[in-house]
């Protein structure tokens, strides 16, 4: 009597066990379903029309054009919004030689926002007939067909293509650029008008009212041009005629004016 009693026992067993392993699989298939069914939904609703970018709004341009900005985003009004990474974007921005930030943002569900800053040019270079804008970081931004004579020039550069885009060809005379370029970006008001560095063991520059300033060769050059600004006034103020002689600060410790023998 018992025996049948343990093989009626085992089988209800598996019996359940067997309606539990299909309800569990159920469970599954509808959670399956489920899934499926709110990623297909959620994919039509990002698709729909509501996304599809009606405005890209573009601040904080200057020089540059919105027809540039775009070009070099690669997109238009008509896009999903969801279909653009904004980081992409931002890189793409940061291409454009003149822009040194960008911001993209969504703002949902149909506009773009764009908010870029410029970089502002500190020297003009003469080349092949126009000038060149370069920027603290030493990249040139810009090209100008006319000179306004709000920057400083520098000449003397003697070798090298160079284009929106790049930097100064000719390392040696680029590395004294460069340094220039750091003391005009904490002193916009230097009193320079140009620089000649074709000679680096002899540096020249000129103030706005023509007068000669030697500099020497590159050692202590920053510190030679702040101490221009410093007494610049001083002797624009003692001298009939700042040009009948010229400022010599090679010597650093020692700055001196000294008339042209005639």
């Amino acid at each position: 009597m018992e025996k049948p009693q343990n093989k009626y026992s085992f089988g209800r067993h598996e019996l359940i066990e067997q309606r539990k392993d299909k309800k569990r699989i159920k469970s599954k298939l509808v959670l399956v379903f489920l899934f499926l069914a709110v990623n297909i939904f959620l994919l039509l609703f990002l698709r729909s029309q509501n996304f599809t970018i009606t405005e890209i709004s573009i601040h904080g341009a200057d020089k540059l054009s919105n027809e540039e900005i775009r070009a070099a985003m690669g997109i238009r009004e008509g896009m999903n919004i969801w279909k653009i990474s904004p980081p992409e974007l931002k890189k793409r921005i940061l291409t454009i030689p003149r822009v040194t930030e960008a911001k993209v943002e969504r703002v949902l569900p149909d506009k773009l926002n764009i908010t870029i800053t410029e970089k502002v040019p500190l020297i003009l270079v003469p080349y092949h007939g126009y000038f060149l804008e370069l920027a603290s970081d030493g990249i040139f931004i810009g090209i100008r067909e006319l000179y306004d004579g709000d920057l400083p020039l520098v000449n003397g550069l003697l070798w090298g293509r160079m284009d929106v885009g790049t930097g100064i060809p000719d390392q040696l005379r680029g590395e004294i650029v460069q340094e220039i370029l750091e003391v005009l970006n904490e002193i916009p008001s230097l009193p320079l008008a140009e620089i000649n560095v074709e000679n680096p063991q002899q540096i020249i520059g000129y103030t706005w009212e023509g007068m000669e300033v030697w500099l020497g060769d590159t050692i202590d050059l920053s510190k030679k041009i702040e101490v221009m600004q410093h007494i610049y006034h001083r002797i624009i103020s003692l001298e009939n005629d700042p040009t009948s002689g010229y400022l010599d600060l090679r010597v650093t410790e020692a700055p001196v004016f000294r008339p042209i023998e005639k």
